[in-house]
């Protein structure tokens, strides 16, 4: 397989991967200010945070706002329990149908956010969210939901499920042409360089060799001057001649500046666009990413991540103060088992199918101090631990890689520098794919032309 083979895999992989790319690459540069897209859209409602006026009075606790929202809301339930509540924001409260226990199907809730005030409890907004799975998408088109269909479109072609898959084979084989593309900026390997005979010999066919010839006491020929006598190629080393790959010539012709934008562009970013193709086969691939991943890697133990669960089921409701007080302390206790740091409390989950409570927390070991990924499970009737889930990060180096994958794909790291690198690297993909297409329309052109002409001159002749 020779350089020309590399060419064509990578012209016609591109071509065919170019308008999915421009579709992910504009929508992602939209997606990396989603909250704050959000915040102006929607300054009622919006996904991220409400504003709410500060007052001077004490903020009512995550329980205490769960509670009154309950008694707002007939036939609603509450699983999971945001314990972090901000003297400027809204506090969002997650409802879920209740069961009926006639039928035993959930009663009709036509809304499952409620945003109170969090100094009185009082009501500010409720909105229906689409959906919990990602990529999922409710028409018509509105100002409330036109992110979520920014997002559909950027995770599945706002296609559900099929539209994921053939997202995930688009990002495998972008993952495969970056190396391609890669290899493909290396400078062509060099032909043998000639003898200064064979280069004499050269010169003479092309009649620029010889000087004007005199005689003196026998036939001599005038060397011919040093400049007209090809001298051979300087020896440059492999990193003088890929050095051009790197720049962008100019001035230049159109075409040239074309190439040399998709070439230079594409070294420069070249790891984040790796990260970016890798991450997209981790979302919508994981049939791929997972056994190649875990091949490569270090990950937990499959028996590692299955939950003992508790012989006897609770038979009260779930108690989420009593919840949130075993959590914090068995918490304490493996950070100073493990050697990891509480920095702020999360969430506390309820999973009445494992009857196992879930509370995280943000620690040092979490990539991102937006989320919160330090997490365990206790059983929900005797509070015994159950499971202390792997580590973010420092203790299996293919768990650690794919958080940090998650987390730069998401730009939820690194506060408003690394967003504005996110949306830059969202142009930088289209403009890649862009410029490809009109390398690709050159060439075509050139191609048929050449084909036009052959044909033409043997009609003549």
């Amino acid at each position: 397989m020779n350089r020309y083979f590399w060419v064509l895999i990578h012209r016609y992989v591109g071509l065919t991967m170019a308008l999915f790319l421009i579709v992910a690459g504009l929508t992602g540069s939209i997606l990396a200010f989603y909250d704050e897209l959000d915040d102006w859209l929607n300054p009622e409602c919006s996904r991220g945070h409400t504003r709410i006026a500060l007052q001077d009075k004490p903020l009512l606790n995550a329980f205490e706002l769960c509670e009154r929202a309950l008694m707002s809301v007939s036939h609603a339930r509450i699983t999971n329990i945001d314990l972090e509540v901000k003297p400027d924001e809204a506090y969002t409260v997650y409802l879920e149908p209740s069961i009926e226990p006639a039928i035993g199907q959930p009663y009709p809730l036509d809304f499952d956010t409620l945003k109170l005030n969090p100094y009185t409890g009082t009501e500010v907004a409720r909105s229906k969210t689409f959906g919990g799975a990602p990529g999922e998408f409710q028409f018509p088109i509105t100002r409330k939901n036109i992110l979520a269909f920014i997002y559909a479109l950027h995770f599945n072609l706002a296609l559900g499920e099929t539209g994921g898959l053939v997202f995930g084979v688009v990002a495998l084989a972008w993952t495969m042409d970056c190396f391609v593309g890669f290899y493909l900026t290396f400078p062509p390997r060099r032909k043998q360089s000639l003898s200064l005979i064979e280069n004499a010999v050269k010169a003479l066919s092309r009649g620029r060799g010889l000087g004007e010839g005199k005689l003196k006491g026998s036939f001599f020929i005038e060397p011919p001057h040093p400049n007209l006598l090809p001298q051979g190629r300087r020896s440059r080393t492999f990193w003088q001649r890929w050095k051009s790959a790197w720049l962008i010539k100019w001035p230049a012709s159109a075409s040239r500046v074309n190439f040399d934008l998709h070439r230079a562009s594409g070294l420069w970013v070249w790891i984040m666009l790796f990260i970016i193709a890798w991450s997209s086969v981790m979302f919508n691939l994981p049939q791929v990413y997972n056994p190649v991943m875990g091949v490569l890697f270090k990950h937990p133990p499959e028996h590692s991540q299955q939950t003992v669960l508790p012989v006897t089921r609770p038979v009260t409701p779930a108690d989420f103060r009593k919840a949130h007080a075993i959590g914090k302390r068995l918490m304490a206790e493996q950070a100073k088992l493990h050697g990891f740091t509480v920095k702020r409390e999360g969430w506390v989950q309820y999973v009445e199918d494992d009857w196992l409570f879930h509370y995280s927390v943000n620690s040092d070991r979490d990539v991102s101090g937006q989320w919160a990924q330090t997490s365990i499970s206790f059983d929900a009737s005797t509070g015994k631990l159950a499971q202390l889930r792997p580590l973010p990060t420092g203790e299996y180096s293919g768990l650690t890689l794919q958080y940090w994958l998650w987390t730069l794909h998401m730009a939820r790291i690194w506060g408003l520098p690394y967003k504005l690198f996110v949306c830059f690297m969202g142009l930088v993909t289209t403009m890649l794919s862009v410029t490809g297409i009109y390398i690709w329309y050159k060439k075509h052109r050139a191609a048929r032309l050449k084909r036009k002409m052959s044909k033409y001159q043997g009609i003549v002749t």
